[in-house]
């Protein structure tokens, strides 16, 4: 009885390392890289079809590019997991369809360069091709998390099955554990996808979020000030427009390694839309932001940029509010830093301004335990 339970624990615990040893990351990040081409391929019809040059047409060529690069990526990391790609087979079709569609966006814009009367049709066409994205790419995103769904489950069975062997268990946990590491090491890099900006690697919207409500309750019951920074990037479609958004992610990455740099590590820094940033930053009194705010403004002011050796600067308009206490929400705290960003662009661009909750006491009141910390950082 015990040989044969242990030949059938055995059995199962080769075809459990097959699947767990599946690693779908890396087509993850494909599908995840090839979903947000469609935005890019968007702004760029739209300059184009607002502007039919050349310059706009380079854009949509080298966006055309890299969605049919992904797609290739998405199809050969399809062909990389058997079961997956068998499970999946029904989409081949529309992986031909958007490579052919792909294909004649090209050539009708080209064709419209000269003839203007083809820009509607290019639209229309430009609209079947988002449809198919998000149809193909969302079928195969469902398909990679069912896949995991049954790693999962494939876990759980393994774990009831090596506890009722006292005699194999050594041995089937010296298997194990190097599949279950693997796993944790996947679901860890999974995460970190979730929570990060690609371009920058910064946290995104989510995690910053999810962040702000913490330290706003280690506020509240500490009794401490916290403060939060709104960026915008002046004039950053101008960048993109005059020299290509390889250009402007280059920028985009300057401007978040000078916020790390500055930033201290308790801070929370984060990407939150196109060119806009976000920094949190606990037990920081009103004073401290607004110091930290124009350090930020002046060091990317300053930061060299060029493009084919032709050098531009980039300015930063910056939005600042306290909360003294943590008694408030981080909505309450991202309008104020909202309305003050919008005061700072109207007011010419390239400036701070702050905007507070109302309270019967200044904001500004001093705290010795972080000036400390501050004096530190700017020292």
């Amino acid at each position: 009885m015990a040989i044969g339970t242990s030949l059938l624990v055995g059995y199962y615990v080769y075809t459990a390392r097959q699947q767990l040893g599946t690693d779908y990351t890396a087509l993850v990040g494909d599908i995840v890289r090839a979903q947000q081409t469609t935005p890019q391929l968007d702004h760029a019809l739209e300059s184009f079809i607002d502007e039919p040059i050349l310059l706009h047409l380079g854009q949509i060529h080298h966006t055309l590019w890299l969605s049919e690069k992904y797609l290739d990526h998405v199809r050969h990391g399809l062909n990389q997991h058997p079961q997956l790609h068998r499970d999946t087979a029904y989409l081949e079709e529309d992986f031909a369809l958007l490579s052919k569609q792909l294909l004649e966006l090209e050539e009708r814009a080209k064709a419209a360069l000269v003839d203007r009367s083809l820009l509607p049709e290019l639209q229309r066409l430009s609209m079947d091709i988002e449809a198919t994205m998000a149809w193909a790419y969302s079928e195969l995103n469902t398909a990679v998390h069912s896949a995991a769904g049954r790693q999962r489950l494939i876990m759980q069975r393994l774990s009831w099955a090596v506890t009722g062997l006292v005699v194999t268990v050594m041995l089937i946990a010296l298997a194990l554990l190097a599949a279950v590491l693997r796993l944790q090491s996947q679901r860890n890099t999974l995460k970190m996808l979730m929570l990060t900006d690609e371009l920058t690697g910064l946290y995104n919207r989510r995690h910053l979020v999810d962040a702000a409500s913490r330290e706003l309750n280690d506020a509240k019951r500490h009794q401490q000030p916290l403060s939060l920074l709104l960026l915008d990037l002046d004039y950053f479609k101008h960048v993109n427009d005059t020299y290509g958004h390889p250009c402007g992610d280059d920028v985009l990455r300057k401007v978040s390694q000078q916020l790390r740099r500055i930033s201290r590590a308790t801070d929370i820094v984060a990407r939150i839309g196109g060119e806009e940033f976000c920094l949190l930053m606990p037990n920081t009194t009103v004073n401290d932001a607004e110091s930290v705010a124009e350090r930020i403004r002046h060091a990317i002011a300053l930061e060299p940029l060029s493009h084919l050796n032709t050098p531009f600067q980039q300015t930063v308009s910056i939005g600042v509010t306290t909360s003294i206490d943590g008694m408030h929400s981080f909505e309450q705290l991202y309008s104020l830093a909202d309305q003050a960003l919008y005061q700072a662009k109207a007011l010419g661009r390239d400036r701070v301004e702050s905007i507070h909750p109302s309270y019967p006491f200044p904001a500004s009141q001093p705290n010795d335990t972080h000036q400390q910390s501050f004096n530190t950082l700017t020292g």
